[in-house]
């Protein structure tokens, strides 16, 4: 294949050569060979009609599609700089004059050709560097003004070198159109050097000598001829236009050929010609051959057999979970729905057996489900063999969640069917999905669980001022602690009231009221609540009025309060930053990796990009925890 490229490069036409004026022309640029198919890049000049291909005697089906901006990556680079003389000797019409002429020019060139802007007066000035950006070009245009010597030389050297320095890669067409109304008066550089630079570049300068007169042409046709231009003279604006308009057209619309290939000459070496009206250009092409799309199997060799259908296997699998899930969830529902129709029932038996006589409490169990026993029954003896249920029961009473551990512990089991499902559906191989699906259940319930208990703990902190304050007015009434706290519990207030209906209940088996008292204040981890319990220990001691004791604790809890909501509202500002900063760089890379995949493999599939990535959330816990503890005040 290379070897093929290489005679195609050689066969076709050197991209500097320009096309007479005039005449008309033909020029196969490139041609690409694929099985079955070729592909040919085709420059016309002054010619128009339908494209037909042949190899040899046979004609091939081909179909011409002109080369945009967008698809010039498909040929050879083209572009030109628009080197334009600014001199003072240009100023007035002259100048106005190069600036329609230099538009008009601009706006005929192909969109795939790359356009440049260099001025020179006294020095050379690159404007724009050669792009497909049109209105960089004009807008550059628009600022033009005249003034200074004439620096020709210099300029052009310029612009042949900041051609070359463009990275066009190879096979590029590279041009120059130099506008100038003068001979050199202040260049550096000498006219052997320019001439020498543009033949050696092959870099073909189109020179329109604009108002010369009977003016020496002499360097402008040296600078021409050094690489294939032409010179061209106007003396007027129409005239400067249509000189313009004439260099142009070196730069004609090019066309992608598509060439369907016939099987008949896969393989083979021939003369290919294309013909555009009545001209017509040739290359040599070997054909790529075509590739076995079978071979002879033996009778007697054993047929492969085909890979099981992976899809069909993967949606086997989903239905099994989908159904497993279904079932399980049934059974959870069944078992809610069947404790609240218990409850129910016992309600009404035991308001109906007051009056009249009582029916066997046995016969609405016997109609709960066998399923939802089974799956109850089975996960609560894992729980025990285990020894998790009470755990996870002290769990569920702090939430105030009245389900039983086994039932609590079968929606984990659904949550986690669902995550694995998911899981799958979104790609992740099975043997990942389970532990990933189990992990994420068992980390939603342990996180909803400790959100709730965080919840009621806090709301106890906001209720115990006023419960305090309630059990103080009663001891002022004349009541004893016991009828205080029996005065909250009959207030119903929750949580409050029922973390001391714990406390009467307690009493009522023996234990001290302090003692009941202290255990709420475990359960709700409560500073403030051991402050009380221990007042009223001292209180029991040595004497006192305990209402007044408990006053003014009440006073001193609302007074903490108030001063840890102002802290909070004034640590506002710091909390979100903290929060924008630690999500920030987390979503990013969700982002990024959901719409730029290729960009964010190296990260996950290579050791250094490993290595980032947990230098990144290694550094991301530490500022979490570094933030935290500059917003965090104790109050």
């Amino acid at each position: 294949m290379r070897r093929l490229l290489a005679a195609l490069v050689l066969l076709a036409i050197a991209p500097g050569t320009a096309f007479a004026a005039g005449d008309p022309s033909v020029r196969i640029e490139s041609v690409k060979v694929t099985p079955g198919h070729a592909s040919l890049v085709l420059t016309t000049a002054n010619v128009d009609g339908p494209v037909q291909v042949t190899a040899g005697k046979t004609t091939l089906a081909s179909r011409a599609t002109p080369i945009s901006s967008a698809k010039a990556v498909t040929a050879p680079t083209r572009a030109v700089i628009l080197v334009l003389d600014t001199s003072g000797s240009m100023a007035g019409t002259g100048i106005a004059a190069a600036r329609q002429a230099a538009l008009s020019y601009v706006n005929s060139l192909p969109g795939d050709v790359l356009a440049g802007l260099l001025t020179f007066s006294d020095r050379p000035r690159l404007v724009v560097k050669p792009t497909t950006s049109r209105n960089s070009v004009r807008n550059a245009l628009a600022r033009v003004q005249a003034s200074g010597d004439t620096a020709l030389y210099d300029a052009v050297r310029a612009a042949a070198d900041a051609l070359a320095s463009t990275q066009l890669g190879a096979g590029a067409q590279r041009r120059l159109v130099v506008l100038s109304d003068g001979v050199d008066t202040s260049s550096k550089a000498t006219l052997g050097s320019v001439t020498g630079r543009l033949a050696a570049g092959h870099i073909p300068a189109d020179v329109v000598a604009f108002r010369y007169g009977n003016g020496d042409r002499s360097a402008a046709q040296q600078i021409a001829s050094a690489a294939g231009g032409r010179t061209l003279t106007a003396q007027s604006a129409p005239e400067l236009t249509a000189a313009f308009a004439e260099v142009a057209r070196n730069f004609t619309t090019r066309s992608t050929i598509d060439v369907l290939v016939p099987d008949a000459l896969a393989g083979q070496r021939v003369s290919l010609r294309v013909t555009v009206g009545a001209v017509h250009a040739e290359t040599t092409v070997t054909f790529a051959a075509l590739t076995p799309t079978s071979t002879p199997t033996p009778e007697n060799a054993a047929v492969p057999a085909p890979p099981p259908h992976r899809t069909v296997w993967t949606w086997q699998l989903l239905a099994l979970l989908s159904g497993v899930f279904l079932f399980v969830l049934l059974g959870v529902v069944l078992v809610r729905w069947q404790g609240v129709r218990e409850d129910t029932t016992r309600q009404l038996l035991h308001q109906v057996g007051q009056y009249g006589p009582r029916r066997d409490e046995h016969a609405a169990t016997e109609a709960e489900g066998a399923a939802a026993r089974t799956a109850v029954g089975f996960v609560g003896q894992a729980l025990r063999s285990a020894g998790a249920e009470q755990g996870l029961a002290r769990r569920l009473d702090l939430a105030d969640i009245k389900r039983k551990p086994a039932e609590w512990a079968l929606l984990t089991l659904c949550a986690a069917a669902v995550l694995v499902v998911l899981a799958m559906m979104l790609g992740l191989p099975p043997l990942l999905s389970v532990p990933a699906g189990l992990a994420g259940g068992w980390f939603l319930q342990f996180a909803f669980l400790s959100i709730r208990i965080s919840r009621r703990r806090a709301a106890f902190s906001e209720q115990l001022p006023d419960v305090l304050q309630l059990i103080v007015g009663s001891l002022r009434s004349g009541f004893s602690v016991a009828q205080a706290v029996d005065a909250v519990v009959r207030d119903g207030t929750q949580p409050a009231a029922g973390e001391f209906s714990r406390a009467l209940a307690e009493t009522r088996i023996g234990v001290e009221l302090e003692q009941g008292l202290n255990h709420v204040a475990e359960r709700m981890e409560s500073d403030d609540m051991r402050w009380v319990v221990m007042a009223i220990r001292i209180q029991r001691g040595v004497g006192g009025n305990l209402a007044e004791v408990l006053k003014n604790t009440v006073d001193t809890m609302r007074e903490r309060a108030q001063t840890r909501r102002h802290v909070h509202a004034l640590s506002a500002e710091g909390r979100l930053s903290g929060y924008i900063i630690v999500a920030l760089p987390i979503l990013l890379a969700l982002f990024m990796t959901y719409t730029k995949p290729e960009y964010m493999r190296p990260l996950y599939t290579t050791p250094a990009g490993l290595m980032m990535v947990a230098g990144g959330a290694l550094l991301i816990i530490i500022g979490a925890f570094w933030i935290r503890a500059l917003i965090k005040v104790e109050a």
